[in-house]
């Protein structure tokens, strides 16, 4: 490898130079920079307050709305023993809020259920 350069004739001088404004235009940019990594810091910390609050609020009404009774009529556990211990006006409550199809299901059910043709025999017996 051959010297082409001597450092004794260059001295203290350095052969690289910087442009013009560089040092200005690098503070500018970094100051630029820092802005804007503060500025998504913030609306990044914004959309989390956001969602948050949403989530609580959410959750408020889920609670305000879906615990109250829809109805005065308990939930059954089982449909046969809850239909048979209703009278005559809370069936028509029941009936009346039921669908087209809900309502297909329960007289498809009523006319298989052995519960319900054994307590007809029962008070067909009873009436003779």
């Amino acid at each position: 490898m051959s010297k082409d350069f001597n450092f004794e004739e260059i001295g203290k001088r350095t052969p690289f130079r910087t442009p013009e404004g560089f040092f200005e235009r690098m503070q500018a940019e970094t100051l630029k920079r820092a802005a804007e990594e503060k500025r998504r810091k913030k609306l990044f910390r914004l959309r989390v307050g956001f969602s948050a609050a949403m989530a609580v609020a959410a959750m408020i009404c889920g609670f305000v709305f879906f615990s109250a009774p829809d109805s005065e009529l308990p939930s059954p556990e089982n449909p046969a023993e809850w239909v048979a211990q209703l009278n005559g006006d809370a069936i028509d409550l029941y009936i009346q809020d039921l669908t087209d199809e809900e309502l297909e299901e329960w007289v498809e059910f009523s006319e298989n259920d052995i519960y319900y043709e054994l307590t007809t025999q029962n008070s067909d017996e009873d009436e003779d």
